[in-house]
């Protein structure tokens, strides 16, 4: 391993994420593991590129084995930013290329293979990201000839040692989050103060948002959740829309997402209402927040993750409010690289609450009369507690009309 030039992370921590996941397979029985989704590859390498998307181009895929051997394969036409970016030697890179260049391979397939030969694993256990949480970030055609060429190889899921090792975040991890977060509070601060009701659309309240994330650091924006109005109230995960703001008087909205610093994401969400809320709408809204707050109070090493799904519900019964508990048996997740991380905030996870963990708790309420009302926090697990990463203002913010 070496610097590179756009390196985000100390070497230090790069060769700690390499030792576990060497250790992990060893463990696992794995010989080698395969990665192609741009946020492992980036977590393990540096590997950055701004081809991601594409959905011809192979940024790269990177292979490590269990005896410590690696290689990151792509295209010659990658090759230099593959050197810029990740930590590998020069001496690792594997590049194909599509004009037969002399002593290359001439497909991404083809190098793949020549890479797992070389290594001595092309008939092992090959670890890939097949479980829940990952996308093998390649064609089907790529895939079934690299796997035509390997008959002998037995594929295996590499999902949960990937998320074993992911889950817990380092203190330099915790830092671009907490960095995150700080941007994105500073963006709600600014969209909601930007507002003029009756006249903004959810769309231009998106576009303020984005670029105060952007002035202030971030590299990526999710499409934010802006809903506002009673015919947006159940369209949940759906992207801003041209709708007006504050229509009229007691239209509830709510804001959900955020932006991406260093490759890390924050996701939170607040509330604001047009003119006043109806005494309905702010009863809702504060058992919404009191759930949250009480499910905050939780958050400790040790502590099962359905403990505190399941406190959270069986208070929002408590209050009346189990018909209106949209989130009942699933609120929250973890976040990191992706903005959804294993492990969930749900009755159905066994997770237990560790010292690093990152993630975003948020229950929810509905009505669809009266509104969608909830906030969504950041928080990370310290070693006697949390410590919440968006401190943004928890109140039902009015909109004047």
């Amino acid at each position: 391993m070496r610097k590179s030039m756009m390196m985000e992370f100390p070497l230090e921590e790069y060769q700690a994420r390499l030792d576990k996941l060497i250790a992990g397979m060893q463990r696992y029985g794995m010989d080698a593991i395969l990665l192609s989704s741009k946020e492992n590859t980036r977590y393990f390498s540096g590997l950055q590129s701004i081809v991601w998307d594409s959905k011809i181009a192979v940024p790269g895929f990177l292979i490590v084995t269990a005896d410590g051997q690696m290689t990151i394969v792509s295209s010659t036409s990658n090759q230099p930013a593959v050197k810029v970016t990740a930590v590998l030697d020069d001496d690792c890179l594997l590049a194909y290329s599509r004009t037969n260049e002399a002593g290359f391979p001439d497909t991404f397939p083809k190098a793949v293979v020549y890479a797992l030969e070389k290594f001595g694993v092309k008939n092992g256990r090959l670890g890939m990201e097949i479980g829940t949480g990952f996308r093998v970030q390649m064609s089907d055609a790529d895939r079934n000839a690299i796997m035509g060429m390997i008959p002998d190889a037995k594929i295996v899921d590499a999902a949960p040692l990937l998320w074993e090792i992911r889950r817990i975040k380092s203190p330099l991890e915790v830092e671009a989050i907490r960095r995150s977060c700080a941007i994105n509070v500073a963006a709600y601060k600014k969209g909601f103060e930007s507002i003029v009701c009756g006249k903004t659309t959810e769309e231009e309240l998106y576009r303020i948002m984005a670029a105060e994330c952007y002035l202030q650091g971030a590299e990526a924006m999710l499409p934010l959740g802006i809903r506002c109005g009673q015919e947006r109230y159940s369209q949940g995960n759906c992207p801003p829309s041209k709708r007006v703001i504050g229509l009229k008087e007691g239209e509830m909205m709510l804001i959900d997402g955020g932006p991406c610093y260093m490759g890390y994401y924050s996701d939170i969400i607040r509330q604001a209402v047009s003119g006043k809320p109806s005494a309905r709408q702010q009863e809702i809204y504060d058992i919404a927040v009191e759930g949250n707050n009480l499910g905050l109070s939780l958050i400790r090493p040790g502590v099962p993750v359905r403990e505190v799904c399941k406190t959270v519900d069986d208070f929002f019964a408590s209050k009346g409010m189990d018909a209106y508990n949209r989130c009942k048996g699933w609120m929250g997740h973890g976040l990191g690289l992706d903005v959804h991380e294993l492990p969930t905030i749900s009755m159905d996870c066994d997770a237990i609450l560790e010292p690093g963990m990152v993630m975003a708790l948020e229950p929810e309420l509905f009505n669809a009369e009266l509104g969608v009302f909830g906030i969504e926090q950041n928080f990370v697990v310290t070693e006697t507690g949390y410590e919440l990463l968006t401190p943004a203002p928890q109140e039902l913010i009015r909109l004047p009309m």
